[in-house]
């Protein structure tokens, strides 16, 4: 009997140690579990807590922002080490409803979801936790007002109807695939335009997706004299360029800019 209790409280102190023992890498709180059935709500908060506290100081990749119909979207991912530990997603339906989704991973093991959606004047956050690639717990809060939903308390929600770990995986390889251009984001170009307040770049997709992609031109290069003087030669050609997001624009970023940054820059 005195050596279970010895040993409960061992394997009790080596939890306790690993949930507070402090790291300034984002892994740190999680990589530290003795077993992975230790990690619960509380460590997962922390782990993606110290990713948001890195965004700035992590490898940063941004998509082309998609086109499809009257959706728009955009992916994003953050890499540490060569790991990727966010994934986002940008979701834009107009006025019908904006979906912004945050993948936090560890080891390429998804451990949290955070949904925030707008849907007219109703605002929505949820979060999903996951262990050993199995949903354990779900909490959402909802408000009319910014700064109401801030104030406003997670409460606890049914697992059974949400998506399925295979369903966040499913969009985690959507998301993957617009990051590298593959598949029904595989893109050609189409044509530029050159107007007399802004200059765009059009590109469709190579496949027969109807996923369109437009970027602006706020200052020409030489490869953007090449497309202005002799478009058909390049139309359904894959093309390399750099482009940031900004303000929820694809902006194009000539071969000359001074914009060498990693944050945003994508080619």
């Amino acid at each position: 009997m005195k050596f279970f209790t010895a040993s409960a409280s061992i394997y009790l102190l080596c939890v306790l140690y690993s949930c507070n023992f402090k790291s300034n890498h984002p892994q740190a709180a999680l990589a530290q579990d003795s077993v992975a059935t230790a990690i619960n709500e509380k460590i997962i908060n922390s782990y993606a807590d110290a990713i948001d506290k890195k965004t700035d100081r992590t490898e940063k990749k941004s998509s082309l922002l998609y086109t499809i119909r009257d959706h728009s979207f955009y992916a994003e991912q953050y890499q540490d080490n060569g790991n990727t530990v966010l994934l986002l997603s940008n979701e834009d339906n107009g006025a019908l409803k904006n979906t912004r989704k945050a993948f936090y991973l560890r080891n390429d093991s998804l451990v949290l979801v955070k949904t925030s959606n707008i849907q007219g004047t109703v605002l929505k956050d949820t979060l999903t936790y996951l262990r050993n690639n199995t949903i354990f717990k779900m909490v959402q809060r909802e408000s009319s007002n910014e700064n109401q939903q801030k104030k406003t308390s997670y409460k606890l929600i049914s697992t059974s109807s949400k998506a399925s770990p295979e369903t966040y995986q499913r969009q985690i390889k959507f998301l993957q695939n617009a990051l590298a251009q593959q598949n029904q984001f595989e893109m050609v170009f189409e044509a530029i335009h050159v107007l007399p307040e802004e200059s765009y770049m059009s590109l469709k997709s190579k496949t027969s997706s109807d996923y369109q992609a437009t970027l602006l031109i706020e200052e020409k290069d030489a490869f953007i004299d090449s497309l202005v003087a002799d478009p058909l030669k390049y139309k359904g050609e894959k093309i390399r360029f750099n482009w940031i997001i900004k303000d929820k624009q694809a902006i194009y970023v000539p071969v000359a800019s001074k914009v060498t940054s990693a944050k945003g820059l994508n080619k």
